[in-house]
């Protein structure tokens, strides 16, 4: 098991996105968002994108994972801590994305945690 850390005590009022991490297998994943003193409800964003082949070596576009449960597709952090899983990925690349979602006060910390298959 792997573990990243995405957001280290960020300010939960401004619009984030992490550093990315890059996965090269099948993988089973957990994202665990925790947030501090805040007024509202951020919003996350779950997003993959693919090599970029050629001489891009990095992803060229992104791709949020729908959430099918909320109208905006993102997944509100609306308790104190939030986990959110999946059995597979099939980006290369993932990284979050946080839109504060009128919360003006508090912290958000966010780890990603996964286990790589053959």
């Amino acid at each position: 098991m792997r573990t990243e850390i995405l957001f280290s005590n960020i300010d939960a009022s401004q619009p984030a996105t992490s550093g990315t991490v890059h996965i090269d297998q099948r993988v089973q994943w957990q994202l665990t968002v925790e947030k501090t003193g805040t007024d509202g409800d951020p919003n996350v964003f779950i997003e993959q994108a693919f090599n970029g082949g050629g001489q891009l070596p990095q992803p060229s576009d992104w791709y949020p994972l729908p959430n099918v449960c909320e109208a905006g597709g993102g997944f509100a952090i609306d308790d104190t801590i939030v986990g959110i899983e999946k059995n597979s990925l099939k980006g290369n690349w993932f990284r979050i994305r946080v839109e504060p979602n009128g919360t003006t006060t508090g912290t958000l910390d966010a780890l990603f945690a996964y286990k790589t298959f053959p």
